[in-house]
């Protein structure tokens, strides 16, 4: 009956972890949060990602006021002054000049051959927009990467705390029978002031654990944007069964291969070469001749004031209305060597960006490489804390029996819990570390979590 008694107390303490998470996933599925839903809610409510939709607008507006550049300009006018005072004319005469000027009319102007400049203009425009849109892709996939982080150290830190509750139930349990077995004289009082200081370090011990929990939970929150960081919910899609390799290539370089298909700062890079061959083309049109067409008509008024013969306004509008048309020839002959060195300076930035991509690569290559190193290792590490917290846990199962026998004190069974407890967090800490390390590789590689 004793020997039933002490497998019934080892197997209540075994199933409290168990029984612990089974209530606490069925509390959250009632509202729950997947890593997917949380990237997107981060994604949709981010605000420099916001203003990224907006610098592409502005240079999507650049372009469309470039391509409008070959269309012609009109403009009307109008303008008058008086002259008042005295006046010498060319024969020496003085005598008073007081009158009055105006004119009126229309021209326009259109610009007939600049070495395709409008049509380069917008397409850089179009460049500059692209590239916008790419840094909005970059700053999607950095905040993804810090969702994932953040929202794996909640699973694991709430993981810490369930593990801590049950040690408080096994603490409470243990108590409980001290206290018992002191009532009827057959342990110290020693015994039951050592399981309350216990049961206290343990209490202690779960008051950080849930402080670092919910500060994990306020931070992602804030990377979400979210107002109600309590009533932030998760779902834990991590199970031990379920870790899942990524598929790796035979070749170690097609896979970085892959990666870099999938990084949009490869993509910002290229995208930006594009820009400065535009540019380039640009700056040659300074070297080209501009041709410019115009055309105007409009009508002049003179009154001297004193003359009696001035005709009225309509009639001298009429009679001096005067149309033209004009072409101009501009044709660069010297400009101290400018074009010359932007030339230069463009040819300088495509080889700044080709070194930038060289050492982008290098980095992600470098990502890769640390990124398989740790699953291997932190593989190894998480089946080593698997066995070592089986065997922990038996050791504590003979450590309570022995206690019953009166051949354990009670400072053995905390020193075998304690061990226990360690054993437990680093086998979660390992699983949470294998399942960030495959799911930073996934993304790294594919450039998503699915």
């Amino acid at each position: 009956m004793r020997i039933h008694q002490q497998n019934l107390f080892v197997l209540k303490w075994c199933f409290i972890p168990i029984l612990i998470l089974m209530v606490t996933t069925d509390i959250m599925a009632q509202k729950s949060w997947s890593l997917h839903e949380c990237i997107d809610y981060a994604i949709a409510h981010n605000l420099p990602v916001k203003q990224q939709d907006i610098k592409a607008a502005i240079k999507i507006l650049d372009q469309e006021m470039a391509l409008r550049e070959r269309l012609p300009s009109v403009n009307g006018y109008a303008n008058g002054y008086t002259t008042f005072g005295h006046s010498q004319d060319v024969f020496g005469t003085i005598r008073r000049n007081d009158n009055l000027n105006s004119n009126i009319g229309i021209n326009g102007e259109i610009t007939l051959y600049q070495y395709n400049y409008s049509k380069n203009q917008a397409k850089k425009a179009l460049s500059e927009a692209e590239q916008e849109r790419i840094e909005k892709e970059i700053l999607k996939r950095n905040l993804s990467v810090q969702v994932m982080e953040s929202y794996l150290q909640v699973l694991l830190n709430r993981a810490l705390v369930v593990a801590q509750d049950s040690a408080i139930g096994f603490s409470l349990q243990l108590l409980d029978k001290a206290e018992k077995s002191t009532a009827i004289g057959a342990t110290a009082v020693s015994v039951v002031a050592e399981a309350k200081a216990n049961l206290l370090r343990e209490k202690q011990q779960y008051q950080q654990y849930h402080k670092e929990m919910q500060q994990s939970i306020l931070k992602l929150a804030q990377l979400l944007n979210y107002p109600d960081y309590k009533n932030l919910q998760l779902s834990d899609p991590v199970l031990e069964n379920e870790m899942i390799s990524v598929p790796i290539s035979s070749e170690l370089s097609a896979l970085k291969e892959e990666a870099y298909l999938h990084n949009p700062v490869f993509a910002k890079f290229q995208s930006q070469l594009e820009g400065i061959d535009l540019e380039s083309k640009l700056i040659k049109s300074a070297l080209y001749p501009t041709i410019k067409g115009s055309a105007g008509l409009g009508s002049t008024y003179f009154n001297a004031f004193k003359a009696s013969d001035t005709r009225h306004f309509f009639a001298q509008t009429k009679d001096n209305f005067a149309q033209q048309l004009a072409v101009t020839v501009s044709i660069p002959i010297f400009n101290k060597g400018k074009s010359k060195r932007q030339l230069r300076q463009t040819e300088l930035s495509k080889q700044h960006i080709q070194l930038s991509i060289e050492n982008e690569r290098l980095i992600q290559a470098q990502i890769l490489d640390k990124l398989l190193l740790e699953i291997d290792e932190n593989k190894k590490q998480y089946h080593i804390a698997v066995e070592a917290s089986g065997a922990t846990e038996q050791s504590l199962s003979y450590t309570v029996r022995s206690f019953d026998a009166g051949r354990a004190s009670i400072y053995d069974i905390n020193t075998s819990k304690n061990n226990l407890i360690k054993a437990e967090s680093e086998r979660i800490r390992a699983k949470y570390t294998v399942a960030f390390n495959q799911m930073m590789l996934r993304y790294q590689i594919y450039g998503t979590i699915n």
